[in-house]
C-alpha cells in the first residue's frame, strides 16, 4: 500500500493542529432530561478535528482494510500506543492506523481525541513530513 505524495502533505500539514495545545473537544450530554431518561455521552470535536477526518477521507487514507484484525496484531498495539514507534511506520502502518482510529470514533466517541492525548496523531503527520522528505524507515 502507498501513499500519494499530494495525501502525505495533506497529511504532514497536520502537524501543527496535533501540537499538543489543550484538548481538541470536550464531552457532551449524559445529562437527565425532563422525563428520567440520560442522554448518551458524546465527544464534540473542535472544527479543525473535524476537517482532518473529512481531508482524511478525501485524500483516501481510510481505506477499506481490515483494521479490526489488525489493531489486534503486536505490532499495531505497539504503534497504537506507542508514538515513537511510528517513526518507522510504513505508508501501509499509517493507513491502517488512520482507518483504526478513524473507523474506530464511529464505533466508540472519544477515539480521536484519545490518539491526540497519546501523541499518536502527531507523530502521523510528522512520519508522514518525513516519508516526503526521504527519511528513514520503511517506504
Amino acid at each position: 500500500m502507498r501513499i500519494s505524495r499530494a495525501s502525505l502533505h495533506v497529511l504532514a500539514g497536520y502537524a501543527e493542529t496535533f501540537t499538543p495545545h489543550g484538548p481538541i473537544g470536550q464531552w457532551q450530554g449524559g445529562e437527565k432530561n425532563a422525563a428520567g431518561a440520560i442522554q448518551m455521552p458524546w465527544y464534540e470535536y473542535q472544527p479543525e478535528v473535524e476537517r482532518f477526518e473529512a481531508d482524511m477521507y478525501a485524500a483516501k487514507l481510510v481505506r477499506p482494510v481490515d483494521w479490526m484484525q489488525w489493531a489486534g496484531t503486536p505490532e499495531a498495539q505497539q504503534l497504537i500506543s506507542d508514538p515513537a514507534a511510528i517513526a518507522g511506520a510504513s505508508h501501509g502502518d499509517l493507513i491502517y492506523l488512520l482507518t483504526t482510529i478513524l473507523r474506530g470514533e464511529r464505533f466508540s466517541d472519544g477515539e480521536i481525541a484519545g490518539a491526540y492525548e497519546r501523541g499518536t496523531l502527531l507523530a502521523i503527520a510528522q512520519r508522514a513530513q518525513a516519508l516526503l522528505d526521504g527519511g528513514p524507515g520503511k517506504a
